[in-house]
C-alpha cells in the first residue's frame, strides 16, 4: 500500500512473519537444538565413560584371575622340574627290575612329601611317575586310587602322543575325564613330561599329572563369585563357559565386528566387539595366561553397558525441558526488550506515513532503540522541512518563470529596434550598418533562444561568423578570418554552444590587437583518427609564453571578454572535458612574436543532446 503526503511517498510493507514470530522461532529452535546436542553429548559421554569403566574393571579382575591361575600352574611346573631333578626319583626311574622296592619307596616318600608341602596340592588330583620297567608310584586320594597298571596303560591313552609332542607348559589339550577312575565327575587337565637319567639325557620314565578343573573353578569363584558375570576359559581350541563352579565346553557362534587396540580402551587387555546370532552386541575382554594358547575372557552384556538407562533418559528429558523453558523465558525477555520498542517505532513510522511529522519523545529510550527512535523523529522533522522547502521552491519557480516571461519582452523590443535601424540604413545606403545590425540581431537571438547544450558545428561557425563580422567593422577591416573544412560531413558533428567564439575573441583581443597591425585568424577543421575531429584556431598575433598558456587554461579571470563575460577559455576547456571526457578539450601551442594555435579535440558525435 502506498501513501502520498505532501509530495512524499511512503510505502507500507506487509510481512508474512513478524519479528516477534522470528524471535520465537529462533529461540525455540535454538533451545531444541541445544537440548538435543547437550542430551546427545551427555548420553555419549556417559555411555563412553561407563563402557571404559566396565572394561577397566573387567580387565582388573581378569588380570587378578590370570595371575592367580598362573601362580598355581607355576607350582605345578615346579613340581615337574623337581621330579626331573630329584636324585631319589631319578634312582627309581633308572631302576630296571621290579625288586628295587627301596628305591621305589624312597621316591614315593619324596614325591608325597613335596606334594603335601605344595600350596597347589589340593588341585593335584593324581601324580604318577613311571619308569621303563613299567613300574610307577602314584599320589592320589584313596577313594580315586586305581588298580590299573598306569605305567603300562598310559601309552595306550588317546592323549599320550599329543602330550609328548606338546611344549613344556602346554595345557591346550583341555579338560578330559579321569581315564583311570571313570566314576569321577570332575574333569582334569593331563600333563605328561619325560624324566631322563641323572647323568645323561636318556629317557628313563615319565611324570604324569592330572590337574583338577577345580584349580580354574576356584580361581574364578574367588574373583567373580556372585556378580553374575559371564566368564570363559580357553585352553587351545577348547572354550569353556564357567557357571556355578563348573565348566561347560561351548562352540562360540558370533561375528567379530571390531577388534580395538588395547590403549584405545584404556586397558592392557584385548577388547573385541562381537554380535551374536540374535544380533545383540557384546564386548569381550580377554586376558592372556602365561601359557601359550590359554586365556580367560569376560563377556560384557548390553544390560551391563546400559544400567539404569530409563533413569538416565528421564534425566536427559528433564534437561531438555529445562533448556526449553529457558528458551521460552529468553523469548519473553527478548519480546520485552526488542519487540515492544520495534512495535512502537513501527507505529510511529505509520503515523509519519499518514502525515504526522511531529516529534514523539516516547520512542527516545536510553539505549540503541532510543537512538533509532531519535533518528526517526529527526527524519520526520527533516521530511517536514523538505516538504515545506519543496513547496516554497515550487512557488519561487513559478514566480521566476513569470519574471522570465516578462523579461522576454525586452529582447523582442530590441530585435524590433535593430530591424528598424537595418531598414533605415538600407534606405540610406549604409550597407555596413545594415550588416552589423543583422549580425548583432542574430547573435542576440541565438543567445536568448533555447537551452540546447550541443548544436551542430555548422551553426557554431555561423555564430562565429556573425561575431567576427561585428569585430571586423570595429577594427576597420584590419583583421581577416578564413575557415577551412577538410570534410563537409564534419559540420554535422555536435559541439558545445559558444565554444569557438571565446577562442576567436581571445585571438583578436590578446593576439592581434597588441601588435597594432593587421592580422589574420585561420580556422582549420579536420578529422583525427577514426572517431575524433580537431579544430585549430591560429592567429598571427604576439604569441604566448608557457606561463601565459598555463594561466589561460587554469584561470578564467585572465581571458574574460566584455561581450561574453562568463565564457572564458578555461571555462570552455572544462565544459568540453565534463561533456566528452578528460581526453578531450583545448591545447595551446605558441611562438612569441609569431603565432598562437588553440586546438579543440572533440568526438565526432552526430546526434544533438538537449
Amino acid at each position: 500500500m502506498q501513501i502520498y503526503t505532501g509530495g512524499i511517498m511512503f510505502q507500507k510493507r506487509t510481512h508474512h512473519r513478524t519479528i516477534r514470530q522470528e524471535l520465537l522461532l529462533i529461540t525455540l529452535t535454538f533451545s531444541i537444538l541445544m537440548g538435543t546436542v547437550i542430551s546427545a553429548c551427555c548420553y555419549y559421554t556417559y555411555h563412553r565413560y561407563l563402557k571404559r569403566s566396565l572394561i577397566q574393571t573387567t580387565d582388573t579382575k581378569l588380570l587378578f584371575l590370570s595371575d592367580y591361575i598362573d601362580h598355581e600352574l607355576n607350582n605345578i611346573d615346579e613340581l615337574v622340574r623337581y621330579c626331573q631333578t630329584n636324585s631319589k626319583i631319578s634312582a627309581f626311574v633308572e631302576s630296571k627290575d621290579s625288586s628295587s622296592t627301596k628305591k621305589r619307596i624312597d621316591a614315593y616318600e619324596t614325591l608325597s612329601e613335596y606334594c603335601q608341602n605344595s600350596t597347589s596340592s589340593s588341585y593335584l588330583h593324581r601324580v604318577v611317575i613311571t619308569n621303563l620297567a613299567e613300574q610307577y608310584i602314584q599320589i592320589v586320594a584313596a577313594n580315586y586310587s586305581s588298580t590299573t597298571n598306569i605305567a603300562r596303560s598310559l601309552p595306550e591313552q588317546d592323549f599320550y602322543e599329543e602330550m609328548l609332542d606338546a611344549g613344556y607348559e602346554d595345557y591346550t589339550i583341555g579338560f578330559l575325564p579321569d581315564v583311570f577312575y571313570p566314576g569321577r565327575t570332575k574333569t582334569i587337565t593331563p600333563l605328561l613330561k619325560p624324566i631322563t637319567y641323572k647323568f645323561n639325557s636318556n629317557l628313563g620314565g615319565y611324570i604324569f599329572i592330572e590337574v583338577s578343573e577345580e584349580l580354574f573353578a576356584d580361581a574364578m569363584a574367588n574373583t567373580f563369585d556372585g556378580d553374575g558375570s559371564t566368564i570363559y576359559l580357553t585352553l587351545g581350541e577348547h572354550t569353556y563357559l564357567y557357571k556355578d563352579n563348573t565348566f561347560t565346553e561351548i562352540i562360540p557362534t558370533y561375528t567379530l565386528t571390531e577388534a580395538s587396540a588395547d590403549a584405545s580402551e584404556g586397558t592392557e587387555a584385548t577388547v573385541h566387539h562381537i554380535k551374536d546370532s540374535d544380533g545383540t552386541d557384546y564386548i569381550v575382554v580377554t586376558e592372556n595366561l602365561k601359557r601359550s594358547g590359554c586365556y580367560v575372557s569376560q563377556l560384557i552384556s548390553p544390560e551391563q553397558m546400559y544400567p539404569n538407562q530409563p533413569a538416565f533418559f528421564s534425566l536427559l528429558i528433564l534437561i531438555f525441558i529445562v533448556l526449553l523453558g529457558i528458551g521460552i523465558l529468553l523469548n519473553k525477555l527478548l519480546d520485552c526488550t526488542i519487540n515492544v520498542p520495534v512495535a512502537q517505532i513501527k507505529q510511529r513510522l505509520i503515523h509519519i506515513s499518514e502525515g504526522d511529522f511531529s516529534r514523539d519523545t516516547a520512542i527516545e529510550w536510553e539505549h540503541e532503540f532510543g537512538d533509532i527512535g531519535r533518528g526517526v523523529n529527526d527524519l520526520a522533522e527533516n521530511v517536514d522541512r523538505l516538504i515545506q522547502t519543496t513547496l516554497a521552491d515550487e512557488k519561487q519557480k513559478r514566480d521566476l518563470e513569470y519574471k522570465v516571461l516578462q523579461s522576454q519582452i525586452n529582447p523582442h523590443f530590441l530585435y524590433n529596434t535593430l530591424n528598424s535601424i537595418k531598414w533605415m540604413a538600407s534606405i540610406q545606403g549604409a550597407t555596413g550598418i545594415t550588416e552589423m545590425t543583422t549580425s548583432l540581431s542574430r547573435l542576440l537571438k541565438s543567445i536568448s533562444k533555447g537551452t540546447k547544450l550541443l548544436i551542430p558545428l555548422r551553426e557554431e561557425l555561423s555564430l562565429v561568423q556573425d561575431y567576427f563580422t561585428i569585430q571586423q567593422y570595429r577594427y576597420g577591416g584590419t583583421i581577416h578570418m578564413a575557415v577551412t573544412v577538410d570534410d563537409d560531413t564534419l559540420l554535422d558533428c555536435s559541439i558545445i554552444k559558444f565554444t569557438l567564439q571565446p577562442l576567436v575573441e581571445n585571438a583578436i583581443f590578446h593576439g592581434i590587437e597588441p601588435t597594432g597591425t593587421s592580422g589574420e585568424i585561420t580556422l582549420h577543421i579536420y578529422p583525427v583518427a577514426d572517431e575524433d575531429l580537431r579544430i585549430d584556431i591560429t592567429d598571427t598575433g604576439v604569441g604566448m609564453s608557457e606561463e601565459m598558456i598555463a594561466r589561460i587554461l587554469n584561470d578564467e579571470s585572465v581571458n574574460t571578454s566584455d561581450f561574453f563575460k562568463e565564457i572564458g577559455i578555461s571555462n570552455v576547456h572544462k565544459r568540453l572535458q565534463y561533456e566528452f571526457g578528460d581526453s578531450y578539450g583545448i591545447t595551446i601551442t605558441s611562438q612569441l612574436g609569431e603565432y598562437t594555435t588553440m586546438s579543440i579535440l572533440i568526438p565526432r558525435k552526430k546526434e544533438n543532446t538537449l
